[in-house]
């Protein structure tokens, strides 16, 4: 079973971002009528707003500063441009320095006001931190629509983290072979949970993790007991008749008068849905094959496509520090049993030992903001430290 994690020393942070709320998120904003006036502007909205103005790109006044509680505000592709932006997850969700590209990338790309920003996805989950940040990226986008396309590849769909990731979107699409769901959390290690961190705080991860997905559903109307059934094996769905409704519910959430008509999902066994599966039961929203399809759907097939390189970029920063923390760690290596040596053989003075001594120092401290800077570089930070203690003390015993 393929499922979300938290990092070792991530689970303060982690509980921290599945107990926030999740802020209010209007309709994608390109038509706007001033209450006061009745003047109209087709444009988009930019995120945020700086001392209660949110600044908008309009047809008619180029940038406009304003109040958006003034406006009347009507979603439609006037004043947009015709281009979608794709982003591609492919594979865990493991990376900080992917993470934060992809947050600074959503924003930058839907204040270009494109029609859309969609998320390719072929994911295994990965940690639940870092999950929970880019679901943060997604909700804050209110200034136009996020869309996922569950593609299939290696993975075969999104599970986990990555499953949060496509609820967070206004729309889920999903080839025809993949799935969603499988959302339980393990430690950063493979472990399970409540073996590593003990059955009380256990629960109150999974619980704040359970929720966060039921609460991610709930923002875009899709059953918010499916939800939780992803990361809770004891959890039964039921499938209920509510007046002219279809349902999907917790047995604890039925009214008297509402009419079982099967159970969706037994307990024992955690929630996976296959795509005709999901967009039955109103976790996504069409099975399709392609980008084309999705894209024809939305009714964008005349948009331009823009790839974002960010990931690609953020992963070659990444792989070029690791190489440069690697070189810079072995010549250190080599210096500092050199300058033994020299000690040993009595090759240096006392001054000259006090100056290569402090000179390694500053080297090593240098490889230690290295890896402050970029925490994924496979390295140790106590070991660098430690042997900045140990230098320091073979200085202070001159």
């Amino acid at each position: 079973m393929k499922r979300c994690h938290v990092n070792g020393n991530g689970y303060a942070t982690a509980v921290f971002f599945l107990l926030s709320l999740m802020a209010y998120r209007y309709a994608s904003a390109d038509t706007f009528t001033h209450k006061t006036s009745g003047a109209v502007y087709h444009g988009y909205a930019h995120q945020g707003a700086v001392d209660g103005k949110t600044c908008i790109i309009t047809v008619e006044s180029g940038r406009m500063d304003v109040n958006l509680a003034d406006y009347s505000i009507t979603p439609d592709d006037q004043g947009r441009h015709r281009a979608v932006c794709v982003f591609t997850l492919d594979g865990p969700i493991e990376h900080e320095i992917l993470t934060a590209a992809l947050e600074k990338a959503i924003v930058e790309e839907s204040n270009k006001g494109p029609l859309c920003i969609l998320l390719e996805i072929d994911s295994p989950g990965g940690r639940v931190d870092l999950a929970t940040r880019i679901c943060t990226a997604l909700t804050g986008t209110r200034n136009c629509m996020t869309v996922a396309f569950i593609k299939g590849g290696d993975q075969g769909g999104a599970y986990s983290a990555a499953a949060a990731i496509s609820i967070a979107c206004n729309k889920i699409y999903m080839s025809g072979a993949t799935v969603l769901g499988a959302a339980t959390v393990i430690d950063g290690g493979g472990h399970d949970l409540e073996e590593v961190r003990g059955k009380a705080v256990a629960e109150k991860i999974r619980s704040a993790w359970r929720n966060y997905m039921a609460s991610l559903a709930e923002e875009n109307k899709r059953p918010t007991a499916m939800a939780r059934a992803m990361e809770d094996k004891e959890i039964e769905v039921v499938q209920v008749q509510r007046k002219n409704q279809t349902l999907y519910l917790e047995k604890m959430e039925m009214l008297q008068t509402d009419k079982i008509i099967r159970i969706q999902k037994p307990k024992g066994q955690i929630l996976t849905l296959p795509a005709g599966e999901a967009v039955a039961c109103g976790m996504a929203d069409k099975v399709v094959d392609t980008l084309e399809e999705v894209l024809a759907d939305l009714n964008f097939s005349d948009a331009a496509v823009e790839r974002s390189d960010c990931l690609a970029k953020a992963q070659a920063e990444q792989d070029k520090v690791n190489r440069k923390f690697e070189q810079l760690k072995n010549n250190l290596d080599i210096k500092l049993k050199t300058l033994h040596a020299k000690n040993d053989n009595r090759g240096l003075t006392i001054n000259e030992a006090k100056r290569d001594y402090i000179a390694l120092i500053q080297e090593f401290k240098y490889l230690l903001n290295l890896k402050k800077r970029y925490p994924e570089v496979p390295c140790d930070e106590d070991d660098i430290q430690n042997i900045i203690n140990s230098i320091q003390a073979e200085l202070d015993s001159f």
